[in-house]
């Protein structure tokens, strides 16, 4: 029997992710967690997550963790008879990092620790050394006696950006459960990796440790037992994800003008550690890779390659930058692991891979692949979803139209269950970031667009320029002109669904969270062509975020040096609040009380400023949430009012 695809399922799918091989290639290493926390004021402060793992050649799923709270970052020693994770099971929050026996059994607990032990999005803030002595990690400067003392008296004033709590880079060592800190004082340490030989980190630093200085980073070098620092990049675009290579001779790394911290996509670049000029190894290749990881011999690089929207493993030669394509399929994934040993698989040196995959007709689950006559054979291993097997969902299009200066432009169409011709209402759903994709998956990052489809109402979801995927030059496209070009090749795109019989252009709608939640607050400004329009965490006027967010970095670099205290600047050409009294359209705000991308004082100024022009809105704001929605009852009060909304303005 088909299930429908009801706010509840959106809610409650299972997430499945961070596939890690093991060195000799017979065992993956997966996470399963919920997407969402219960329990309101009294919600565990991380998602329930356990630990798994499964044969890579095939066979029954074993559960190594049993926790109620939140086991997650698998990873394995470097001779595969441990796994270490992160767990905050004994203080709600508070990570540590446990050791675990290959198969299982009791897990040891290797540090004691007070401070935050971070990983936003793909980042990852613990590796093991290579010859499985120590392992580094992040972590943020905890609270002291004095904090507490303070707190508990009353005399907690914040003096804002004043009281430094930097991101610190420490190591464990395996056997006595010591921990150091191994960072320069006075660093932010973003990101970090430590060399083959243990003695040297090359690290994306800042000199504070606010967000917004993430945006300003550079790429250095310093020794685990030395403070001197020597910068390898320090450049407009910002660094990511550095790699050592195997001789330790250089370091590869990400640049790109981004929007998110760890939603990281861009140009591979290769720098030498004696000093030197940073090499761009994949200016012209026209994809985004995720991240890239050396070879053992060092002659090339494995990346994660985002290709218009699909999915690829390549390899790029280090001394010509010629890509050659492992794996290249339109099915979404974000990253990968490979083996280091002789596969037990293969019985041959020959790596095996791992990851999770998905397509828009499949959920995700853990897949492993070997590779033969050059390309990766994938082999499925789980089951995960299989409750959910019989979900009744429509067609996924992908589609291709021209913007009004000629550029080509992607993106995709979800029909609803059973669409086969005639117009129909379509609700346009606009990406974050800018600088992020919609991909081949089976679900949108906020799991809308099969929600909302199933409703009988399309979702057409753009690839703008800025996104993704088609390299650097074209995520930079909408610099200093976000809500401009970018704006106007979605527009084209509803154009197209119109001009070719699939969009009733009388029922048109928008919706997005973040840069799509602007878009959607801009659109309405800009246009009456939309009967209803759904503004998530979005931006009502650029100068109050740049004042308020703690991203006031990026919103000034991304509109190319504009001055927000300039009443011609792009912030002001570009907010939607100084033309809100053309809006009529319909508009429902939703917003995180406690949301520091984007502050929740954007959905109430706009919501005041519709209400005094008369326009039928609606503001919800959800308590003690950040950007990112976490509580399952507000998760699930957003699907319904997604949903309702729509169907009540775009349905006849």
């Amino acid at each position: 029997m088909s299930k429908r695809f009801t706010p509840e399922v959106s809610v409650e799918l299972p997430s499945v992710y961070d596939a890690q091989v093991s060195p000799d290639g017979a065992l993956v290493a997966f996470v399963v967690a919920d997407n969402f926390r219960r329990g309101g004021t009294k919600a565990p402060k991380m998602a329930p997550a356990n630990i798994y793992s499964v044969s890579a050649t095939g066979g029954p799923t074993k559960k190594l963790t049993n926790s109620e709270r939140s086991d997650t970052m698998p990873r394995w020693s470097p001779d595969g008879s441990s796994l270490a994770f992160l767990s905050d099971r004994e203080v709600d929050g508070q990570r540590q990092i446990y050791v675990l026996p290959r198969h299982g059994g009791e897990a040891r607990k290797l540090t004691d620790i007070r401070g935050d032990i971070p990983s936003p999005r793909s980042l990852s803030p613990m590796s093991w050394a290579a010859d499985g002595c120590f392992i580094s990690f992040l972590k943020v400067d905890g609270e002291t006696d004095e904090d507490r003392d303070r707190q508990s008296t009353g005399a907690d004033e914040i003096v804002f950006e004043e009281n430094h709590k930097y991101q610190r880079l420490w190591i464990v060592n395996i056997e006595s459960g010591e921990t150091r800190c191994v960072s320069p004082d006075g660093l932010q340490i973003w990101e970090a990796t430590v060399s083959p030989d243990g003695a040297r980190v090359a690290a994306v630093v800042s000199d504070l440790p606010y967000e917004g200085d993430w945006y300003l980073n550079r790429l250095v070098m310093f020794g685990i037992e030395s403070d001197q620092v020597t910068v390898l990049y320090d450049e407009k675009r910002p660094a990511a994800k550095p790699e050592w290579s195997p001789d330790g001779a250089s370091v590869v790394f990400l640049t790109s003008i981004y929007s998110d911290r760890g939603n990281d996509s861009g140009d591979l670049m290769l720098v030498p550690t004696t000093g030197g000029e940073p090499r761009n190894l994949t200016s012209d290749h026209g994809v985004s890779d995720h991240y890239g990881i050396f070879h053992e011999g060092g002659g090339a690089i494995l990346t994660a390659t985002n290709i218009h929207g699909g999915s690829g493993i390549t390899t790029i030669d280090v001394q010509s930058g010629e890509r050659t394509y492992l794996w290249n399929e339109k099915r979404g994934f974000s990253n990968f692991s490979r083996s280091s040993g002789v596969s037990r698989v293969s019985n041959s040196s020959d790596p095996v891979f791992a990851a999770v995959i998905d397509d828009p007709y499949h959920l995700p689950e853990v897949f492993s692949g070997t590779e033969v006559d050059g390309e990766i054979q994938w082999r499925i291993l789980t089951d995960i979803h299989a409750d959910w097997s019989g979900l009744d969902i429509g067609e996924t299009r992908e589609v291709f139209w021209d913007s009004n200066d000629g550029l080509r432009i992607q993106g995709f169409l979800q029909l609803p269950p059973g669409y086969t011709s005639g117009r129909i209402p379509v609700a346009m759903m606009v990406h974050g970031g800018p600088t992020g994709a919609v991909r081949f998956n089976f679900q949108d990052h906020h799991r809308w667009a099969k929600l909302i489809s199933d409703s009988g109402i399309a979702v057409f979801l753009p690839n703008y320029r800025g996104s993704t995927g088609w390299g650097v030059p074209f995520a930079e496209t909408n610099v200093g002109d976000m809500g401009g070009e970018d704006f106007q090749d979605m527009l084209a795109g509803l154009d197209h669904l119109v001009e070719t019989g699939i969009a009733d252009p009388e029922r048109l709608g928008i919706c997005g969270w973040s840069y799509g939640g602007f878009t959607a607050a801009w659109a309405v400004t800009q246009t009456n062509r939309f009967k209803a329009a759904i503004m998530g965490a979005g931006i009502a006027d650029w100068r109050s975020f740049h004042g308020r967010s703690y991203l006031h970095v990026w919103d000034a670099i991304h509109y190319d040096d504009s001055d927000p205290y300039d009443l011609d600047s792009a912030h002001a050409a570009f907010s939607p609040i100084n033309f809100v009294k053309n809006v009529q359209t319909p508009t429902l705000i939703l917003h995180g009380e406690q949301d520091w991308d984007v502050p929740v004082e954007q959905g109430y100024q706009f919501f005041r400023a519709l209400k005094d022009q008369g326009v039928d809105t609606r503001l919800v704001v959800y308590p003690r949430e950040p950007h990112g929605v976490e509580e399952y009852e507000h998760q699930l009060d957003i699907a319904k009012r997604v949903r309702q909304w729509f169907e009540e303005r775009l349905l006849d």
